[in-house]
């Protein structure tokens, strides 16, 4: 009831009523266990993305996910005072192809559909075993990239 009087309202003052399906740009990062680099670069990206009054969002997922969050990049990214994205490993689905307006692969080979949608990119020089602090500088200098480039795009 109390939502119908605030759209009536908005639509009285003549302002528009955005539907539900209408999102904030997406953006996909992937990596094969959707566990922890692409969290890294999805936590990340979205504080950064916020800080800097962008409207875009992004998510994570996985090529061969795995049932959790990756417990140490959990608490890595609690120690960095860095908001842990909900949810769980999924796999990269059709629908994540159709809707991200880019798609990363951290680490792993994207499925064909993924590859060819035009969206793709790879960020292959993250590297795996050198620990926490390395992953992370690299993949947040790469988010810093894409933000750059995103702004600039609109302008």
């Amino acid at each position: 009831m109390l939502a119908l009087m605030f759209a009536t309202h908005a639509l009285t003052a003549g302002a528009q009523i955005t539907p539900a399906s209408s999102a904030a740009p997406t953006i996909v990062f992937v990596c094969e266990h959707g566990a922890a680099k692409s969290v890294i670069a999805t936590a990340y990206f979205n504080k950064l993305a916020a800080e800097r009054g962008l409207p875009y969002r992004a998510t994570f997922r996985g090529t061969a996910p795995q049932a959790e969050l990756s417990a140490r990049t959990v608490e890595a990214l609690r120690a960095d005072g860095v908001t842990v994205p909900d949810g769980k490993p999924t796999a990269i689905a059709d629908v994540d192809v159709e809707r991200a307006t880019h798609i990363f692969a951290i680490g792993c080979s994207l499925p064909d559909n993924a590859r060819r949608s035009g969206k793709a990119a790879d960020w292959s020089d993250v590297p795996e075993d050198r620990g926490y602090p390395a992953m992370r500088d690299a993949i947040v200098k790469h988010v810093v990239q894409l933000l750059d480039d995103l702004q600039k795009s609109r302008k």
